[in-house]
């Protein structure tokens, strides 16, 4: 272990400086965006840019990591991404906001990609649970920090654009001057939507609906809070309440996966996620010590479906299938997550704030109405109790990808060290 992070200290660094600046951005931008008078509805539109960007960063990255190599690529993902914030204060427009935010969401896809495939090589199968639970730790911290930036200066000046530019740019300069070795990259192969369906229904079914709900809370959990009438402080209490929440509730719901039903104890987790989003949704504006609670427990239900559904999938699939899976997985979840923060937005615009909750709370209902229809029709064969993986909230199947292409190297040198 200590070996790991002695070799990726420059990484984590990086990683926690980007991800201070995400989770100032994250409530910043819409906040700024009703300051300019933009329209509700399509301040939805431009975080779910965010999104957008996300899915292709994470497409696109490992192409580039094979040309040139992890150092170079996140350099220049982590350059375009620091100069996005400032461009929020020179161009003020609508449509200009949304290409800047799917540009930003290009930026940390990659990121992403680069951090996890650089973290796996570096890992063993003894280590990599540590590893990758840090590095999950390590982003939740860092991004509900970020949420308490925005209390350094007033959102409507160009103080706080500033500084998100500046977190990204410090945390290039680790990685530019250490001298670690990096590692190589081969980009996974791909198994289609309809194949993958066929394989692991509910698995890849739920993933693709929870993408509604996934970006429906990170994207508009600002707007949703400036539309209850919190102050600027008090919505970047209920952001860090979110990746608060997000944090603890990883580790015991995995745990937990793993020694029961892991179907049916979706149906369970979904049914508590929807239970959840209506008592938050009920709950009044000025109960804070009701509300932070509720919020915090609801997201960390909700995050948690990642690694839920992802085990689901891989119960369903044989070893050598799951490295094309998870990328096909993260195109389904990624689709979804598309239309989550326009959808609660119009909702919000049209009904009230409550509307937030839910519509999340729906969209829990309906994973686990699904979950029910296809656990009753027998569509997936008795699982084959793949363990849960620790993954991160966004391209935890890469783990998954190293972790078995590391199992096959060990086989092949201990059969090599057989022979001779």
């Amino acid at each position: 272990m200590g070996s790991v992070l002695r070799s990726t200290w420059p990484l984590f660094v990086g990683i926690t400086f980007a991800l201070l600046s995400h989770g100032l951005q994250v409530p910043l931008v819409p906040l700024r965006a009703f300051d300019e008078g933009f329209d509700t509805s399509f301040t939805g539109v431009i975080m779910a840019g965010f999104y957008a960007g996300i899915l292709l960063g994470a497409s696109l990255t490992p192409r580039l990591i094979q040309h040139v190599g992890h150092t170079k690529v996140f350099a220049a993902l982590a350059s375009i991404g620091s100069g996005a914030p400032l461009l929020y204060l020179l161009v003020i427009d609508p449509v200009a906001w949304l290409v800047i935010r799917t540009v930003t969401g290009l930026c940390f896809g990659g990121i992403y990609v680069i951090s996890e495939t650089w973290l796996n090589d570096r890992c063993t199968n003894e280590t990599r649970g540590r590893v990758l639970n840090l590095y999950v730790m390590i982003m939740m911290v860092s991004a509900g920090g970020g949420a308490l930036l925005l209390n350094l200066a007033d959102p409507q000046g160009y103080q706080l654009f500033v500084i998100g530019s500046v977190l990204i740019s410090i945390g290039i300069v680790p990685l530019l001057l250490s001298a670690k070795p990096v590692p190589s990259y081969q980009a996974p192969k791909r198994l289609g939507l309809v194949a993958l369906y066929r394989k692991a229904p509910l698995g890849m079914g739920a993933f693709a609906i929870w993408g509604l709900a996934d970006s429906a809370l990170f994207g508009t959990a600002a707007i949703y809070a400036d539309k209850i009438g919190l102050t600027t402080a008090e919505i970047s209490i209920l952001m860090v309440v979110i990746y608060f929440g997000a944090l603890i509730f990883m580790w015991p719901i995995g745990y937990l996966s793993d020694r029961l039903n892991r179907p049916r104890f979706l149906v369970a987790v979904s049914l508590l996620s929807a239970l959840v989003a209506v008592l938050a949704a009920v709950t009044p504006a000025d109960l804070e010590l009701v509300l932070y609670p509720l919020t915090a427990c609801f997201a960390g239900l909700t995050v948690a479906h990642y690694g839920l559904c992802l085990a689901v999938a891989n119960d369903q699939l044989e070893p050598n299938e799951m490295v094309a899976a998870g990328a096909t997985l993260f195109v389904a979840y990624g689709i979804g997550t598309l239309f989550g923060p326009i959808l609660v937005t119009e909702l919000m615009e049209a009904w009230r704030a409550a509307a937030f909750f839910w519509f999340m709370g729906a969209i829990h209902l309906v994973i686990a109405l699904y979950a029910v229809a296809v656990i009753g029709s027998r569509a997936i064969l008795p699982p084959r109790r793949q363990p849960a993986a620790v993954v991160s909230p966004l391209t935890g199947q890469l783990a998954t990808e190293m972790a078995l292409e590391t199992a096959r190297r060990d086989r092949k040198l201990r059969g090599a060290t057989q022979t001779e």
